[in-house]
């Protein structure tokens, strides 16, 4: 409907006023001859308002005299009508002509590359490899693909950890982030402890430097000093000597999680309805057509582009886009035993692996059902062998 209504604004229509006793034969007439019209209304008992295009309204000159009509254009639409009243002035057309041209090229090319957050690479390193890609100030940047910039610094440069491109205006920004932060290191010089750093029981203890304090069997908890920093001498007039504990604890460890098995799931689905959103494009210029509002307030997407492709590969830079939004509803669904178990089972180990650390081994996993006041809970446990020992500085918390 839009795109009917823009097709008329272009070529230009009418604004008729159609007088008369037989105002219905005159419309009909029009009909037959296949001469459109829209927005019909009913002024008054013996007159109608309409809309027709240029053509159309020459053509009805015989449907007003078989139906002995008077037809009155109470006003003219269209881009013709507006580009007539400028025709006679071609300095301003072509004035605002070239203004448009400047500001297009102006607002869609890239005038500034900024790189932030790299310290150990270059920048003149990271711009060599963007200038690689084809991309340098002046670009398009329609032909700019951040995702593809990303991944080829990311490849390219060991030591960057994240890179993140974004197009700003007519700014093309990069930040990048050069490998993690190492942990805190107490620096060998300073006596300190070995601890726990979560509970367990003690698998083996290896102690090179310092006095270990647990042996395989032993029950710890997090906190717990395995290797100490405190060498008391068999002399006690010697008093105690501090060192730099170093050593590894291997120690079986446990991680659990509770999820309460649900019942049933909420599941959407659509409803059939649908509404468009149209726009149209040319370059990096986008004009949305006059739509209204979205009228639902549970929906989803889904956009297609439709743009003029000559040959199999050159494609105009101009198009319309449309965005179709479906409307959904929401549904309870209930879940059998096997479903429930199933999808609390998979919450639970996602939890569970955000809470491990990388180098633990999962020995065991045991699951199990419980019922706590009408509710049903399954509780997952990973049994897992992982070195648990870390430094703490004597004297530090």
């Amino acid at each position: 409907m839009f795109l009917i209504r823009l097709w008329h604004y272009l070529k230009g229509y009418v604004i008729i006023i159609v007088t008369g006793t037989c105002v219905e034969r005159f419309i009909n007439i029009c009909t037959r001859r296949q001469i459109l019209l829209w927005d019909v209304e009913r002024i008054t008992p013996g007159s109608v308002s309409m809309k027709m295009s240029i053509n159309g309204f020459k053509k009805s000159r015989t449907a007003a005299r078989k139906s002995r009509c008077r037809v009155r254009i109470q006003s003219k639409k269209g881009l013709p009508y507006i580009l007539k009243v400028y025709k006679k002035r071609k300095g301003f057309l072509a004035g605002i002509l070239v203004f448009a041209i400047l500001v297009y090229l102006m607002a869609s090319i890239i005038w500034s590359i900024d790189i932030k957050g790299n310290s150990i690479v270059g920048t003149g390193v990271l711009i060599e490899q963007i200038n690689d890609l084809g991309i340098y100030r002046g670009t398009l940047k329609r032909r700019i693909n951040p995702k593809l910039i990303a991944d080829t610094l990311m490849l390219k440069n060991n030591e960057l950890s994240w890179v993140g491109v974004e197009i700003k205006g007519t700014r093309l920004n990069i930040s990048v982030r050069e490998g993690v932060d190492p942990p805190a290191v107490i620096p060998v010089d300073k006596p300190c402890h070995i601890i726990a750093e979560r509970d367990g029981i003690v698998i083996s203890v290896i102690a090179k430097n310092g006095l270990a304090l647990v042996k395989e069997g032993d029950t710890i908890i997090k906190g717990q000093i395995l290797i100490s920093g405190n060498i008391e001498s068999i002399r006690p007039e010697f008093g105690v000597k501090q060192v730099h504990a170093i050593g590894e604890v291997i120690a079986r460890t446990w991680y659990e999680v509770k999820k309460e098995v649900p019942a049933k799931e909420i599941v959407r689905k659509r409803t059939g309805n649908d509404w468009s959103k149209i726009s149209i494009y040319f370059l990096d210029f986008k004009i949305p057509l006059p739509s209204g509002k979205n009228p639902f307030v549970l929906y989803e997407t889904s956009i297609f582009d439709k743009a003029p492709v000559i040959g199999k590969k050159f494609r105009l830079p101009l198009g319309i886009t449309i965005q179709r939004f479906f409307e959904l509803y929401e549904e309870e669904r209930m879940l059998d035993r096997e479903q429930a178990a199933e999808a609390a089972r998979n919450s639970a180990e996602m939890e569970l692996r955000n809470m491990i650390s990388a180098d633990a081994e999962v020995v065991d996993k045991q699951m199990r059902l419980i019922t706590e006041e009408d509710t049903v809970y399954l509780i997952v446990t990973l049994e897992c062998v992982e070195d648990i020992a870390v430094k703490q500085e004597i004297g530090g918390d």
